[in-house]
């Protein structure tokens, strides 16, 4: 799994998306979608964990689901460099 997982979350007519850190359980980062501007510093503890609850339940829904799955394996694969393309030797 990795450290980080982004997750969209919709709140009151917009959306947002929120990094996770997996490995320590909180959130890091939260944006408005399309922008590159963290808001996580304006918002209050009990909005945070909202969101933190609301990206867990995305997140957990797709690696649960079977197709993200095989994804997320293959990635890890060619991140370790076990697989990747096949190249055949006999093409000109």
């Amino acid at each position: 799994m990795k450290n980080y997982e982004w997750a969209t979350v919709a709140c009151e007519g917009a959306s947002y998306d929120v990094c996770i850190c997996m490995r320590f359980d909180y959130v890091d980062e939260v944006r408005p979608v399309d922008s590159e501007i963290n808001i996580i510093e304006l918002m209050s503890q009990a909005n945070i964990a909202w969101m933190y609850e609301q990206a867990m339940e995305e997140i957990n829904a797709n690696l649960n689901a079977p197709h993200f799955k095989d994804m997320s394996r293959m990635a890890y694969l060619i991140d370790e460099g076990i697989e990747g393309p096949v190249m055949d030797d006999k093409a000109a």
